[in-house]
Parts: structure tokens; sequence; C-alpha cells
């Protein structure tokens, strides 16, 4: 397999770094849309119980994909959220609920990266078991250097290398944008108790998250300063959860007992990628890779798995419509960036609601400041006349249509960290156009097929979002 003096081992139109739920699955999807793929696999023994939320299914099967029941358990019977001084019992838990884990079940992440590598392999991805660094000539030449599991040392070269490697970043991790504080998440199992739900319990420096595994223990995840768990992460912990248990006294239904496996400790930042354009060979982080998101949101494994199908289908169109290639890509960074932002607004709410402790500087780091309660826009009555609000535009971007990123007029305005394409299957661009010199919402209905109602709601929603608004820049309209 070894080629020679100074070429490539092995070539590959793709490689794929890492084989955690992002990576397997973007290996997956490439494989399927006839790609040539290596996946380079580091055999690693995860238990862990994560939230998956409820809208997974949905994502998944619109990939063909299907989580097998061995993989994940419904969601516990008892949701307990100790926060803020109050204690929430969430039993009937909403779907598509994104406050502390309701509406979420929980994902095994051994069975659940099993899953995803047998579905690579069964696709068609080639598997290689080491690890993987950039080769001398960097990663933007498409070649990656694999230490197999039997000690070989290989030099593979792509036309694309996706980084999937998580927070490790093996190929793209140096480039990344980070808040001022950093988390270290300290995990230990503990024997199992009477109590099968999940609780979130938050304490002077800290919170603690809990959740039934399989094997009837329970895992229990402290989130802590990172300069707090650097002197000594067990005496950390233990602490943890005793200040958890203690101020609040029926958290300990879920944190009792004493840890039966050691202590681990992990990198639990969030960040973003700050790496701009690739150089040279294509060069994707998916996942972790890409951008991390705070643990609060316990939403790490979903956007895994969407990071890396909707990679693939990224990666699919740079190589074989290479002039959508940059507009590809740039979907991919902006989709990433504006993810993890809106996360940290939303997350910094959460971490502000916790007043008890403003003080401390754990929550004093990561609380944003509320904003200001002002009441949302009321719905446009018929004869109310719209314009395009202070800053709102049409551009031309990426968007994800079917198997393919393909350009498309979006709207975007500023404060939003997302352009809006569509609501439902109604074209927005459209819609906006036809308001720049002023029209009745009943007329502006009337360009949405269907029923007048399901018109009004489009415009509604214009509204709502702040793309239109009642009068030139959102005054109200003199002319009447």
């Amino acid at each position: 397999m070894t080629g020679p003096a100074g070429r490539p081992d092995l070539s590959a139109e793709v490689v794929v770094v890492g084989a955690g739920p992002a990576g397997a699955l973007a290996a997956r999807q490439l494989a399927r849309f006839g790609v040539e793929v290596v996946l380079v696999h580091r055999a690693r023994r995860q238990q862990r119980a994560e939230s998956l939320g409820a809208s997974a299914p949905r994502l998944l099967g619109s990939y063909g994909l299907e989580l097998p029941d061995s993989v994940f358990s419904p969601r516990p019977s008892d949701h307990f959220v100790f926060w803020g001084g109050r204690e929430d019992r969430v039993a009937a838990q909403p779907e598509d609920s994104g406050r502390f884990g309701e509406g979420q079940r929980l994902v095994w992440r051994g069975p659940l990266d099993e899953w995803a590598l047998a579905e690579a392999k069964q696709a068609g991805a080639g598997v290689l078991e080491g690890s993987a660094a950039a080769d001398a000539a960097g990663p933007g030449a498409g070649v990656v250097r694999v230490r197999e599991s039997r000690g070989r040392t290989l030099r593979i070269e792509a036309r694309a290398v996706v980084d999937a490697s998580g927070r490790s970043g093996a190929l793209t991790g140096s480039k990344r944008v980070r808040p001022e504080f950093r988390t270290t998440a300290l995990t230990a199992h503990f024997a199992g108790s009477e109590a099968r739900g999940t609780s979130v319990v938050s304490f002077a420096d800290g919170w603690v998250w809990s959740a039934p595994l399989r094997d009837g223990r329970r895992d229990v995840t402290a989130l802590v300063d990172a300069e707090a768990a650097a002197g000594n992460a067990e005496d950390c912990f233990r602490a943890a959860v005793a200040s958890a248990t203690l101020g609040t006294p029926a958290a300990g239904r879920f944190l009792s007992g004493s840890p039966v496996t050691p202590i681990r400790a992990a990198e639990a930042t969030p960040y973003v990628s700050g790496a701009g354009p690739p150089e040279g060979a294509i060069t994707l982080a998916v996942g972790d890779a890409s951008s991390a998101l705070d643990p609060l949101t316990g939403l790490g494994v979903m956007k895994a798995m969407d990071s890396g199908l909707t990679g693939a289908v990224v990666l699919r169109t740079a190589l074989a419509r290479p002039e959508h290639a940059a507009l590809a890509l740039a979907f991919h960074a902006d989709k990433e960036r504006g993810l993890a932002a809106e996360s940290a607004e939303r997350i910094a709410g959460f971490y502000a609601e916790e007043r008890r402790f403003a003080e401390r500087r754990f929550w004093r780091r990561r609380a944003g400041t509320p904003p200001a309660p002002s009441p949302p826009p009321s719905p446009p009555s018929p004869a109310t006349r719209l314009y395009p609000a202070e800053g709102a535009r049409v551009e031309t971007q990426g968007v994800l249509e079917g198997d393919w990123i393909v350009p498309a007029e979006v709207l975007t305005r500023p404060g939003r960290h997302r352009p809006a394409h569509r609501v439902g299957s109604v074209p927005l661009a459209p819609l906006f156009r036809r308001a720049a010199g002023g029209v009745t919402a009943a007329e502006l209905a009337r360009r949405v097929p269907g029923t007048r109602a399901s018109g009004m709601q489009a415009v509604g929603w214009l509204v709502r979002e702040g793309f239109l608004a009642p009068g030139p820049g959102g005054q109200p309209d003199r002319r009447d």
C-alpha cells in the first residue's frame, strides 16, 4: 500500500477525520452520493447519557435514517429543574421545547457512535482505524497523515478533507473564537438510585446535570469554571455535587451516593471557528470541530448530526458544481456561526435567571443582560400599510434544496443571525419586494398562493420577524 517516495500511500475524493455522529454521518451521506470516502476512526468507548432533541427523527428521516431503539431511551417520565431558587418538575414534556432539556430524550453515546459508524460502512465508506493529523504540507494540500492502530503511518491524498475530530480539532482547531471564560465538565458514574428521571441543578459556582444510564448507574456531570477544576478535579467535583445537594435538598434523590468510576475532566467551553475560506484543497469542519454550543442547550448531539449531514451536501455541491463551491462553503460557515450566536444569546438569558448567585464569578461571566421587555408586534390588520423595515434587504446566498446547495434570494436584516428564505412553501423575497413602495397587508397576502388566511399568516411572519413594518422605516404611516 506504500507508494513511491514522496507520494501518498492512498487517495480518495474525500477523507473524513473522526467517526462520531458528525463524521460518520457525513461519510455515510457522501458515500450515498457516490463520492469515494475514507473515514479515519479512532476507537473510543464513551458511556454518556446526552440529550437528543425531539426534532431529531424528522432530521434523520429526511436523509433516510432512523435511530434504532438500542441507541436512545424515551424521554424520562420526570425531568427536574432546580434553578433560580425554584423547583420545576416537567412530567409530560412537550415536543420541540428547548428549555432546560424539555421535549428531549436521552441518547447513549457509545451505541449512537457504533450505529453511525455502521451506517457509514454500510453505505460504502472505507474505514481506517487510527489517529490523524495534518501532513507537513498542511490540510490545504489535501494530504492527511494517519497512524494506524497497527503502527503503520499512511499518507492519504484527497480532493477534500472533513475535520470531524470534535473539540480536539485535529486539522482546523487552531482558529477558534472563544468567550472570555472557560468551562470544564467533570463527569463520573454513580450507583443507581430510585430516581429515574433527569435533573439540572444550579449552585453557587456552576450547575450539575444528572441522567440515568442503560446499565442502571447514573451519569453525573458538574459544569464549573476551568480555573476551579485545574487544581484538583476530584475535590472540585465532590464539592460541586455536595453544594448542589445542600442548596437544594430535593436534588439528593438524583445526586446521592459516591462515584463508582474515576472522575473525568473535559473542556466544555462554547466556541465558533474563526477560519476563513479554505485555500487549496477544500477543508470543511463539521460538528464540534466547527463550533461547540454551551452544554446547557442540550443540543450538542443534535447539532453534530445536522452539521455532518448538511456538511456532506455542502461538500458534494463544492466538488460536483465548482461554480457554486464558494456559495456552498459560505452557507456552511454562516449556518454554524448563526446557530452558535443564537445559542449564546438564548443561553446567556438562562444564566441570567439564576439571580441568587449573580455576583459569583461563574454566573457573572456567563449571564447576559436581559433585554428590555417589549411586546411582540401585533399582527397587521388587512388595511395596515407595510414597508420594508430599516436595514432589511434581499441578498443572493446559498440555500439547502434537496441534496444540493443552490443560489437563491433570501432576506437579511441587522441583528438576525441567519437569513430567511421561505415560510413553509412561500418564497419571501418576492413578497418583500412587493412592499418596497408601501402596500396594504391584504394586497400583499393576495400574492401568496392558497387561502387568504395562509397569505395573512405569511405576511404576519414578515412583520413579527422584523422584515416588514407599518410605515416607512417602521414608523406609523402618515398618509391615512
